[in-house]
């Protein structure tokens, strides 16, 4: 009970979070202030439907392993899909690039409780061969993330290529995670624990790609802070 709690909690905060970055975003749409709030409130009861219904999916065991095709990585899909297809909006590609992207950054922060798996192994629950590299790559990249934001936030020379760098590790680490549970048919990977390769795992890698973009696209902070100067 005490870790269905926890993960509900922190699922819970991951898409409140989420969302105010987005919101914030909208202030870089041009237009009427109808325009926006129609992007805030749509993203709002998406953002709630969306969590509430795979909490409602998974609390009913329908990710269970002895399905076809499996559901774990047919949810994780058919996210990402819909992430990127999201890009082919042009207000959203707006929105998203009116994120600051040391909050892209920064959010993920929370990526560190995925030493969650180590508990889970040391208590018996996971296999090692999933658990360790799959927790020690979450903690190093929610370690991480202050300091790159910070870096980037301060315009350091270096934030650009820290920040590529950290976003690649922490893409690779979700990539490797989901492989290796998906060879081992995600033995232990039940409620609540399989909200975050279903819900966790999605949203941090579509924030990494948000980011990416707009580290690939855009002037480096230390060039911006060198143009306001």
């Amino acid at each position: 009970m005490t870790l269905v709690i926890f993960q509900t909690f922190w699922q819970s905060i991951l898409s409140t979070l989420h969302w105010l970055g987005f919101s914030f975003g909208t202030r870089a749409l041009h237009g009427s202030d109808a325009r926006r709030r129609a992007w805030i409130f749509g993203s709002a009861v998406v953002a709630i439907a969306w969590l509430f219904s795979v909490l409602l999916l998974a609390s009913n065991n329908f990710f269970r392993n002895d399905v076809v095709p499996p559901r774990i990585p047919l949810a994780l899909g058919l996210t990402l899909m819909f992430g990127y297809m999201l890009l082919l909006s042009k207000d959203f590609r707006t929105i998203i690039a009116g994120i600051p992207q040391h909050w892209l950054i920064g959010v993920q922060v929370f990526r560190a409780l995925g030493g969650v798996f180590l508990i889970r192994w040391w208590q018996g629950d996971l296999a090692a061969v999933f658990a360790i590299p799959a927790g020690v790559g979450d903690l190093l990249t929610g370690i991480f993330a202050p300091l790159v934001a910070y870096w980037w936030f301060s315009a350091k020379p270096y934030a650009r290529p820290a920040a590529i760098a950290w976003n690649l590790f922490g893409m690779a680490d979700l990539v490797m995670a989901v492989a290796i549970g998906a060879s081992i048919q995600g033995s232990g990977i039940v409620f609540p624990i399989v909200m975050i390769p279903i819900y966790g795992v999605p949203r941090a890698f579509l924030i990494h790609s948000y980011s990416m973009i707009g580290l690939l696209r855009g002037p480096s902070r230390s060039s911006l802070a060198r143009t306001v100067a």
